[in-house]
């Protein structure tokens, strides 16, 4: 059983809330602030406590340590998005971009911060599953279950199952290969230049008229 105190392990379920939810944010704030300034592995609970004007006794009653804290303020994050149903598959896939293309370009210092951790943490990589691909996952999956009952995309097209992860990889790989944080118009592009193709889906065409059941 994990110890109150230690700086791993898995996250309390708290039987009641010890912070206001005001409190809460505030916290969850600083601990975004200081992923950023310092990145995961230098992140200390002294520094949380400290900037956040609580004791650590607080945090430890509710998160037992440094990955169940930092793995809800991430959650903390999470917005609700609608998918997109613009008509066609271009414009479903453009107005995705746009809304991923904003969140990357105004976090991305803080994925850095936590993208080697995230790969040695499951309760990290839990937290960034719930608030950010699983999300990204079930909004492609309805876009592209969309165009192919219009006639845009052919079922059983190969392409589809790698469509979900081309954004997030791009979110990853550009800083690294071209020094440059990804942001909507590089994710548009990346819709008209290598996602369309491969979909067999033309630009400029129009989709099939949707039956009426």
């Amino acid at each position: 059983m994990a110890q109150v105190g230690q700086e791993s392990g898995e996250a309390a379920v708290p039987s009641r809330s010890r912070l206001t939810p005001e409190r809460g944010a505030a916290l969850y704030a600083t601990v975004l602030e200081l992923l950023v300034e310092s990145g995961y592995e230098a992140l200390t609970m002294d520094a949380v406590a400290q900037r956040a004007h609580t004791s650590k006794a607080t945090i430890y009653r509710q998160w037992l340590g440094k990955p169940g804290l930092v793995a809800a303020a991430l959650r903390s994050m999470k917005e609700h998005h609608s998918v997109p149903d613009t008509g066609s598959l271009r414009g479903d896939l453009l107005a995705v971009a746009k809304t991923i293309g904003v969140v990357a370009e105004t976090n991305a210092q803080l994925f850095a911060a936590v993208s080697h951790a995230i790969r040695t943490d499951p309760e990290l990589a839990s937290a960034m599953q719930e608030c950010m691909f699983k999300p990204n996952d079930d909004a492609f999956g309805a876009i592209l279950a969309r165009a192919v009952e219009r006639g845009e995309v052919a079922p059983g097209n190969p392409a589809v199952r790698y469509v979900p992860g081309l954004f997030l990889q791009a979110i990853v790989s550009r800083p690294v290969l071209e020094g440059k944080p990804v942001d909507s118009g590089y994710l548009s592009d990346l819709v008209d230049s290598l996602i369309l193709p491969a979909l067999a889906a033309d630009p400029t065409s129009r989709p099939r008229t949707r039956k009426s059941s």
